[in-house]
């Protein structure tokens, strides 16, 4: 099999706009002066539309119709098919993700709700149904108000695990998996979208907002929505694997290829291309100059400061300098920035993938005042975090020594993490109940 590159993965995305001939775009310029006139009676209809959606709320079924209407006048059809598979009974809901409105055509056929993202006020997440399911970026308390939200609404929760937008044409992207460990069943949804002039939904940098301009700058837009047979998850069946038999199955109704690059893959191809979008405030890790006195294959971290992340990225930040403070703050922002994943970054940093200067961490600013309980004692090391080196003794000749030697200092990192973070927030439970949970 051929190495991936950058070119089958951009085969996933629109990179332009306009995808047609010269002859379709001469004639989108002599369209463009209506479409202009569209667009703002268009927006001037959204604003009639947000405020009738405090009378008819989209959670009741005149509030649909009615929405339904608007919405149509905006350019923004949708039909459905195959509703005889719709299972109301279903907590979660997974979808492809082509554009910025997907959740808004669903929300016209079933009421949802949906994990706030975006960080939006409290009055604008109650009119989108929009949920706050996290706490400081913790992966933890977001998974568990994930299953306790499904199992206290009748609403399902609308979710779309690919991450990223794409063209929807080519492939599915990977599936993240936690929208399959919160329920054991969950109901599929694919969506497609069609339009009368060869304009692009979204491209691999566009934004939400320009997606929406030019979703009202069209004729219209048509969105199929098909519900897919519920999928359940069988014994003994991992997240990961729950996931991909799910993504296989959509991506075989949409007669799409299941591809092999997530979210994090594109993300590093608009950082790799230059493309000014939010996913790049701060300075990409670059990991093309190992350092030379590093025998492991580690990278080196440089960060602009002077570019600062969004609120919830620093919230995570925050979160692993908590459990490695011995790792400086610039190094965690790059690699944040980088992969916008609490758990991704901790590998990174236990498996020793990373190079940074340790930084000077006193034991009494490092471990908290609080008292613990139930931590046993030789779970913490008896020396600060700034004076543990993790290496081995001496550089063995042998491929499956020098494994063995990365998988103890990984698990022994790991353990002192654990220890330290018990310690930090005062928990009552062991490192070895966590390793046995495996969490």
């Amino acid at each position: 099999m051929a190495p991936l590159n950058d070119a089958d993965l951009l085969k996933n995305f629109q990179k332009n706009r306009l995808h047609g001939s010269v002859k379709d775009t001469l004639l989108i310029g002599l369209y463009a002066p209506l479409g202009c006139v569209l667009t703002i009676i268009r927006i001037c209809m959204l604003f009639h539309i947000y405020v009738i959606s405090f009378a008819f709320p989209s959670s009741t079924s005149i509030g649909r119709c009615v929405m339904r209407v608007m919405l149509t006048l905006c350019g923004l059809v949708v039909k459905v098919k195959d509703e005889v598979n719709r299972r109301d009974t279903c907590s979660v809901v997974v979808c492809n993700y082509i554009s910025p409105v997907d959740r808004l055509m669903f929300s016209l056929i079933q009421p949802n709700i949906m994990a706030n993202e975006w960080g939006l006020p409290p009055f604008l997440s109650m009119l989108l149904g929009l949920k706050d399911l996290t706490e400081e970026g913790s992966r933890m308390s977001f998974l568990q108000n994930a299953k306790s939200l499904c199992q206290h609404t009748s609403v399902p929760l609308f979710t779309r695990p690919e991450g990223v937008p794409t063209s929807g044409k080519h492939g599915l992207l990977k599936f993240s998996s936690w929208q399959f460990s919160i329920s054991d069943s969950v109901q599929p949804v694919v969506i497609q979208a069609e339009r009368p002039m060869p304009i692009s939904l979204t491209t691999l940098n566009s934004s939400g907002f320009s997606d929406l301009i030019y979703c009202l700058f069209t004729p219209y837009s048509l969105f199929t929505v098909r519900y897919l047979p519920v999928v359940t998850k069988e014994e003994e069946e991992s997240a990961e694997v729950f996931a991909e038999r799910v993504r296989g199955t959509m991506a075989k109704s949409l007669g799409l290829i299941a591809s092999p690059f997530s979210r994090h893959d594109r993300n590093e191809l608009v950082k790799r291309m230059g493309h000014k979008t939010e996913l790049s405030r701060s300075q990409p890790v670059r990991d093309d100059a190992p350092s030379p006195s590093s025998s492991a294959n580690r990278s080196p971290v440089s960060s602009n400061e002077g570019q600062p992340l969004s609120p919830r990225l620093e919230a995570m930040v925050q979160h692993c300098k908590q459990v490695t403070p011995q790792v400086p703050l610039h190094v965690l922002r790059a690699l944040i920035a980088k992969s916008e994943d609490v758990e991704h970054t901790l590998g990174s940093i236990f498996e020793g993938n990373i190079q940074f200067d340790p930084e000077e961490v006193s034991p009494k600013s490092a471990l908290p005042s609080t008292p613990v309980r139930h931590v046993p004692v030789n779970a913490l090391s008896s020396s600060p975090p700034s004076s543990q080196i993790y290496k081995g003794k001496v550089f063995n000749k042998q491929s499956d020594q020098r494994h063995l030697s990365l998988s103890e200092r990984k698990k022994e990192m790991l353990t002192q993490a654990r220890a330290r973070y018990i310690q930090l927030h005062g928990l009552s439970i062991t490192v070895e109940q966590i390793e046995k949970q495996q969490f």
